[in-house]
């Protein structure tokens, strides 16, 4: 009995820090098309690229997107387009910055970064940039920079007047 009580101790406490460490990650990227009286005048890429910036592709993607009904129906919605659904897995030490990933999407319209901070709070950093063309040669370019205190499995909105991203962190 003693042994099977080790052994069920074992295997609990290396599920736990297996959990500790690995975090889903789960984006839904978005254009809104609503009225605003703000003026925006960026025609130029402002983000600061912080070192060792990791392509998305390096990253597992997850098995299932949790936001997927979600992101069906922002899709049908003619008020938003839908720019981008990813989700990937990464590990974030305890206390550390994590490593920043690259988001980009195919047409090149959305790049940035997104990375998650550990220490007595979780945080999730979000710095990407949305281009939208205004005339055959130039393009407005639109910032979302924002770092929030976030929990885990919820789903937290990052707003701007001109696209949105939805996100949602969960412990492996």
């Amino acid at each position: 009995m003693a042994y099977g009580l080790v052994m069920l101790l074992i295997l609990f406490s290396g599920r736990v820090l297996s959990e500790g460490n690995d975090y889903r990650i789960e984006l839904m990227i978005f254009s809104q098309n609503m009225s605003n009286t703000e003026v925006f005048e960026q025609t130029e890429s402002q983000i600061q690229w912080p070192a060792g910036l990791t392509d998305l592709s390096a990253y597992n993607k997850a098995d299932t997107l949790a936001l997927a009904d979600a992101y069906a129906v922002l899709s049908k919605d003619p008020a938003y387009r839908a720019i981008m659904h990813v989700a990937w897995l990464q590990t974030v030490a305890e206390g550390a910055l994590s490593r920043p990933v690259h988001i980009q999407n195919p047409e090149g319209t959305l790049n940035g970064f997104v990375r998650i901070q550990r220490g007595q709070t979780l945080q999730l950093i979000v710095d990407l940039e949305y281009a939208q063309r205004q005339d055959f040669n130039e393009a407005l370019v639109y910032r979302l920079n924002e770092s929030r205190r976030i929990k885990f499995n919820e789903v937290h909105y990052f707003d701007h007047p001109k696209f949105g991203v939805v996100a949602k962190v969960s412990p492996l």
